[in-house]
């Protein structure tokens, strides 16, 4: 398994003016926990597979137990992302702070935390979980994106959140604004009105993102690829589109040049797309894609444009993409490694 180690931040925590109070927060539980976890540290609790990542970010515990369900369903990595300066115990004290907080992020200042995380290298999906305040992601959980943007880049990102009643959309925006280089699966809102259906919904929608628990290392989510006498390797999504094209392989191929921008190759019969979630945000140069319309695999060579027929299939790993970057057709040898 990937590991990756925690270092703590040290950061100066800035001071807030007061506002207005909002209905618009995490809802409320008959078990929310007020205390601090016996085990809490800098640590991520670690498992054999290593190919999730749930951060979340938590007050009242609501999302954190949608964090724990997720993290027991697929047996991952967990970890809580916690703001230097703990919240107040008083609920209006905290939603002063919070307001205060997003008017100071509105303006290019985020509060601090106390946690990092060095690496995401080895992870498919990245959950991040956070309250909806004032109809926006927690301050402190947009801070940890905000600081780990470049590290994010080309990851896959899954984002839940709770909320009284208020929509995800406005913290969505958020998400992609702050790491505008990953990609971003379906995501999850569960509200008063739906957080007594928290596991038939978790099950159901990590179904539907192609998230599950395996026996598997990240190594059988990985391909070589072969051109001429170099190779290189891709990290794949763990989605049931990918799964169909890892079980064709190996394969010896002819992948054309199109547009001057990537490599691409027709399946016949075509990939499935059931259970799939498609489109693809920002497309980045060693992505590898299904394009729906023609049933071809393409593998980028230059940035292209977002594409709601694309299913991202996974990205060629480090510079690799350089044997793809040449005039022409290639012959390409592609296996499971």
């Amino acid at each position: 398994m990937s590991k990756f180690f925690l270092s703590i931040l040290i950061l100066i925590a800035v001071s807030f003016s007061a506002c207005s109070k909002s209905d618009d927060v995490e809802l409320p539980t008959e078990n929310e926990q007020t205390g601090s976890d016996e085990n809490n540290n800098d640590d991520p609790s670690t498992n054999e597979s290593g190919r999730y990542l749930v951060l979340y970010a938590s007050r009242s515990g609501n999302t954190k137990s949608v964090a724990q369900l997720i993290q027991s369903t697929l047996d991952c990595d967990i970890l809580e992302i916690e703001p230097t300066t703990p919240y107040e115990s008083d609920y209006n004290a905290m939603l002063t702070r919070a307001q205060a907080e997003q008017q100071q992020i509105e303006q290019g200042y985020y509060p601090s935390i106390k946690n990092s995380v060095d690496s995401f290298d080895g992870y498919d999906i990245v959950f991040v979980g956070y309250p909806i305040w004032f109809g926006h992601m927690a301050t402190y959980m947009q801070s940890f994106l905000h600081q780990h943007a470049e590290k994010l880049k080309g990851k896959s990102i899954a984002l839940f959140a709770t909320s009284g009643s208020s929509g995800i959309s406005t913290s969505v925006g958020e998400a992609q604004r702050l790491t505008a280089d990953a990609r971003f699966t379906q995501t999850l809102l569960l509200t008063s009105s739906t957080i007594s259906q928290m596991h038939s919904r978790v099950t159901e929608w990590l179904s539907n993102i192609g998230a599950e628990k395996g026996e598997s290392s990240n190594n059988s989510m990985k391909i070589k690829l072969t051109v001429g006498d170099r190779s290189t390797t891709a990290t794949m999504v763990d989605n049931p589109t990918t799964r169909d094209f890892i079980s064709r392989l190996p394969l010896t191929i002819t992948m054309a040049d199109y547009a001057g921008a990537e490599k691409i190759y027709t399946f016949s019969p075509t990939l499935t797309i059931e259970g799939t979630s498609l489109g693809h945000n920002n497309p980045q140069r060693g992505d590898i894609d299904f394009y729906v319309p023609w049933g071809n695999i393409g593998i980028f060579y230059k940035v292209v444009n977002s594409n709601s027929q694309l299913v991202n299939l996974g990205q060629i790993d480090g510079d690799g993409i350089e044997i793809f970057d040449v005039p022409g057709s290639v012959n390409v040898k592609i296996e499971q490694q």
